[in-house]
């Protein structure tokens, strides 16, 4: 803007001097004294002088804390709040005539239309040098802001006055004034903002660099540092952990939608529609409830139709006030119809049910009279008619479990503690890992202050899985037949961080509590490729073992369900589909404890052929596959199997053996290693895309491989290495067999979370005192701005929530 200026009075100062050149000698009028000339020359220069210096002070500064972007997370409205003299605030005029003060960027760069800007009118009062056809200025050595005079000429009216001086410096300290204190203003307003890039939570103030504190003066955590809020918001499930059965019947909040960017535009668009007309139909039900309670009160039907046809003439004004972003919608006004048409035709319809249901009432209130009980059941039953759009309704909430206190713990003393590492043996063998653990869900109980809970959020994907089950098997509070036992199959999937590994984790603690078996296998990604060793199967031709993942499994099932398996026994012909007779010689020796053993006189009990394998590699395979067919093919107790990172499974193998390949080239498939095939058969997904050779030839059918009571659940993994395509076609196969009627592939995604759930992880970070929420004392749960940014940064992943979390 300065460069406008100077090169604005430049060229007006080239015309003027054009202008006296043009003028010839003999039309001046000299005085014969020189001096009258110089006096008028002279006053002609210090008039100039002062009116562009006095213009250049009065000029806008540049201000450094404003930015020529406007910022979008800043709260709208005028930055100038300057009001009085017109000569100094600067106000717009708009359409209607009203004055409205300009903003920070306004005042910078002048950007206003016409003469209401300050800068245009300076601007305006230095043009009118040319206008004055009596004064010629000429020097060319004008300089804007200084020294040298404009050039001579002029008539010899003009006086040197001190008073005009003494004016004009006034006008200039006024004007000074005035510019100060419209940019302090604007600083001000500036200071005030607050919120993100507008605070900076890393400066270190001066007083704390001299504290000279050490980590010992840091105060100690405390649950007493969590808000009332925050401790009456969050609900957690009375018992620690519930069983299938309640987890099924939770009312908790949905979830949302799937993004649209994600693959799946319809079923977002979808969504959408439904959340307009459920927004539309709340906010007709809050405009017509007081016209319809006099509707109500009516007895002429004619009254009522004319009642009736004035709300459609008022609703979408109505309507329009309480929904402004909706009601730019080019069809707003059929839908408002529409949606009067259908609340109008819900509580005529909660009417006619509500006049055929008769209420008995047998017991004696002496407290009440019958006309005080007739009046509140008439107001209950006139509310409960009325709001059919939910507007009375409470807001649903998550529930949280915590699996680290349990009122009613499962058989197995081992499933009550916790190991060295503070994870519960509810999830077992789910587990700490040296590197990145299982998901990341077990981060969040590392970093937590409070270490006397570890709480997982139940949410409806949660509750989807719990219903699968429970519909399947018809379990577990009650006893069942054995005519109506079933089993389940379930594959969950969902993008990366947003909750699957918890949400199986959650369906092995509340199955484990429920009396399920569980086998649990969190790790699919290490067992697929970290088996130590592979070996032909001399018992079964054309599969393998890996011995010493076997005797793993056997150790873990053993210390999770040893109590619940002692009653079971395994058949001698069980045994024979997995060992030799001298293998099982060996099993039924070092089971009694015996070099010569009894032989098959006394049957084995599950807990001690899996305490043979868990000792010896060379029997941990065969072992262990006895004891998953007997407990896949018994009806005494439901058997679940939870396996994570299942698409693993499905990429490119990392077993070779000659027996397989002479060249070893090609990876054995996972569902020809012997302690896989009865998961992967009883799954019976074989996608087409996939990067090992795995398919149905030679395996069992999916009907014949499940089990007889119980289910199976399947999590696909986006955080490990594995091709997105290997994933997509594994989904695209289940998707495909969720079709088939006699036994169905359920189907569960798990979405973001939505601004409910984000709110309530927040509480229960700050209830446990996890990251910055740990001293916050409420600074960021009970501001609104904070949990949007949150929201916002996280994308609703968990994964990401806790990342944004742990900073500020």
């Amino acid at each position: 803007m300065l460069r406008h200026c100077v090169q604005g009075a430049r060229v007006q100062q080239k015309r003027s001097w054009r202008c006296y050149s043009l003028v010839s000698s003999s039309s001046l009028d000299y005085d014969s004294s020189s001096g009258a000339q110089t006096n008028t020359q002279h006053h002609n220069h210090r008039h100039q002088q002062h009116l562009l210096f006095a213009t250049h002070n009065r000029l806008p500064k540049r201000y450094f804390g404003i930015s020529r972007n406007p910022d979008p997370l800043t709260r709208h409205g005028s930055i100038n709040t300057v009001g009085g003299d017109n000569d100094v605030d600067i106000d717009v005029m708009s359409a209607d005539g009203v004055a409205s003060p300009v903003t920070a960027d306004d005042l910078e760069y002048g950007e206003i239309e016409k003469d209401s800007n300050f800068m245009s009118r300076q601007m305006n009062a230095m043009s009118a040098w040319q206008d004055d056809d009596d004064s010629n200025y000429g020097d060319d050595g004008f300089d804007l802001f200084g020294g040298s005079g404009f050039g001579k000429g002029g008539d010899s009216e003009y006086n040197d006055n001190d008073d005009d001086d003494d004016a004009n410096m006034d006008q200039q300290s006024i004007a000074d004034a005035a510019f100060h204190e419209r940019q302090q203003k604007i600083k001000d307003e500036l200071d005030q903002r607050t919120g993100r890039l507008w605070t900076d939570e890393w400066i270190i103030s001066e007083e704390e660099w001299l504290a000279n504190k050490s980590w010992d003066d840091i105060e100690e955590w405390k649950p007493e540092l969590a808000t009332r809020k925050s401790l009456e918001s969050v609900k957690v499930f009375d018992g620690g952990v519930p069983t299938l059965q309640q987890l099924s019947e939770l009312n908790l909040p949905p979830s949302l939608s799937s993004h649209p960017g994600h693959g799946s535009p319809k079923n977002y668009a979808i969504h959408r529609k439904k959340q307009i007309r459920s927004r539309l139909r709340m906010a007709i039900q809050l405009s017509i409830h007081d016209d319809l309670q006099k509707i109500l009160q009516m007895e002429s039907w004619s009254d009522k139709q004319e009642a009736v046809d004035d709300l459609f003439e008022v609703i979408e004004d109505r309507v329009r006030e309480r929904e402004p972003v909706l009601g730019k919608l080019p069809d707003f006004g059929t839908m408002v119809e529409n949606g009067l048409e259908q609340v109008l035709r819900m509580v005529q319809s909660r009417m006619r049910g509500g006049t055929a249901t008769k209420v008995d009432d047998d017991t004696d209130n002496s407290d009440t009279t019958a006309d005080e009980e007739a009046a509140t059941t008439n107001k209950d039953k006139e509310v409960d008619i009325l709001d059919v759009a939910g507007a009375n309704a409470e807001e649903l909430v998550p529930v949280f479990m915590d699996i680290s206190n349990l009122k009613n713990p499962p058989n197995s003393a081992f499933l009550s503690e916790s190991n060295e590492a503070g994870v519960p043996n509810l999830i077992y063998p789910l587990n700490v890992h040296h590197r990145e653990g299982v998901g990341r869900m077990v981060e969040e109980w590392e970093l937590a202050a409070n270490k006397e809970t570890k709480r997982i959020m139940m949410r409806d994907a949660t509750k989807a899985i719990a219903s699968k089950i429970v519909g399947a098997t018809n379990c577990c509070d009650t006893a069942v037949s054995d005519n109506v036992k079933g089993a389940a199959r379930v594959l969950v999937t969902g993008k990366r961080g947003v909750g699957k590994t918890a949400a199986l984790a959650g369906i092995v603690a509340s199955a484990r509590v429920s009396g399920h078996i569980v086998v649990y296998l969190p790790d699919g990604d290490r067992l697929r490729k970290q088996g130590f060793y592979i070996e032909p199967c001399n018992h079964r031709k054309g599969l393998y073992n890996l011995p010493m993942i076997a005797q793993e499994f056997c150790d873990q099932l053993l210390k999770s369900h040893g109590d619940d398996i002692k009653a079971m026994t395994v058949a001698d012909e069980t045994m024979k589909k997995f060992l030799t007779d001298d293998q099982i010689k060996k099993v039924i020796s070092k089971a009694n404890d015996s070099e010569e053993g009894s032989g098959s006189e006394m049957p084995l009990t599950l807990d001690k052929v899996l305490t043979v394998g868990s000792e010896s590699a060379s029997l941990s395979s065969g072992c262990y596959l006895s004891v998953i067919s007997t407990l896949m093919n018994q009806t005494e107790k439901p058997f679940t199997v939870v396996m994570d990172d299942f698409n693993c499974y499905y990429d490119h193998g990392h077993y070779f053996h000659m027996d397989y390949d002479e060249d070893v080239k090609e990876a054995i498939p996972l569902n020809k290693i012997t302690i896989f095939k009865p998961f992967l058969d009883a799954m019976g997904l074989y996608p087409t895309t996939t990067g090992n050779a795995i398919s149905p030839d030679e395996a069992t059918g999916s009907s014949q491989a499940m089990m007889q009571w119980g289910s199976i659940v399947a999590g696909v993994s986006e955080s490990k290495a594995v091709r997105r395509t290997f994933t997509k076609s594994l989904t695209e196969s289940a998707y495909a067999l969720a079709e088939s009627e006699n036994h169905p592939m359920h189907v569960v995604n798990i979405e973001r979370y939505n601004s409910v759930e984000v709110q309530h992880i927040l509480y229960n970070f700050e209830i446990t005192g996890i990251g910055r929420l740990r001293f916050d004392r409420g600074n960021t749960t009970l501001n609104p701005e904070e949990v949007e940014y949150l929201r916002m940064v996280s994308g609703g992943t968990g994964q990401q929530l806790i990342d944004a979390c742990m900073i500020p």
